[in-house]
């Protein structure tokens, strides 16, 4: 009624990090930071969504002063709060939109598991819905809110994947939303799966050779089949 926000919603693509894998805690990273940050600003409750944030996409603590990195919580608040800033810079003069349509539209998308390490994963999982055809299932939802178009990413997609579905969304507020509704490891397109030495990992975490071709396919159809987002 006031005015104010009640929820501050950053879309981005990032690994949070910074604090290393041998630390031997639990640990929000850079998004505690960033939380805190958001709210002491009037930004209502923060909430961060990460994007297409497969391959090497992860926050950038390189030591100016050495060829290492930065592993403590002094930098997980620079990087934190940097990343807030910018995102209550950009809502500063954003347009409000009055009473914005939402509509909810959802689709089960199936996978073939190739990768003996995820089928392994998979099977011995009470959760997942690994099916006896070396399957698995998973829902894809797209979100039109007012101006804004979400779309669910059952895994973390390489950025390749991100823009170009970013690119055949109609509307200029593309929300891609990573490992949301499964975390099914990487997910690549066939010409970079297994391509190069780099790539060996995300490859065998990955599902399968075409487990990129599929899920932008099935994306491709629910944004073409979908009513397109609009300010009422």
């Amino acid at each position: 009624e006031d005015g104010d926000p009640i929820c501050t919603l950053v879309n981005y693509a990032i690994h949070p990090e910074v604090l290393g894998p041998r630390r031997g805690i639990l640990s929000p990273d850079i998004c505690g930071p960033f939380y805190d940050r958001i709210e002491s600003q009037g930004g209502g409750m923060a909430l961060f969504m990460n994007g297409a944030q497969g391959g090497m996409v992860t926050a950038d603590n390189r030591d100016p002063d050495s060829d290492g990195e930065i592993y403590t919580w002094e930098e997980c608040i620079r990087i934190g709060e940097l990343l807030a800033n910018e995102a209550l810079r950009i809502i500063t003069d954003a347009r409000v939109e009055e009473n914005p349509n939402l509509q909810i539209f959802s689709r089960e998308v199936a996978f073939p598991v190739e990768s003996d390490l995820l089928w392994a994963l998979g099977t011995g999982s009470p959760i997942m819905n690994f099916g006896a055809d070396r399957t698995v299932s998973v829902k894809v939802n797209l979100v039109n809110v007012g101006s804004a178009q979400m779309l669910t990413i059952p895994g973390e997609a390489l950025p390749n994947i991100g823009c170009y579905l970013k690119r055949k969304m109609p509307t200029e507020h593309p929300f891609l939303l990573g490992l949301t509704n499964d975390a099914l490891g990487y997910i690549l397109t066939k010409e970079d799966w297994g391509a190069f030495d780099r790539y060996n990992y995300i490859s065998r975490t990955c599902l399968g050779e075409m487990t990129g071709e599929i899920f932008t396919e099935a994306a491709l159809e629910m944004i073409d089949m979908s009513p397109e987002p609009a300010v009422q």
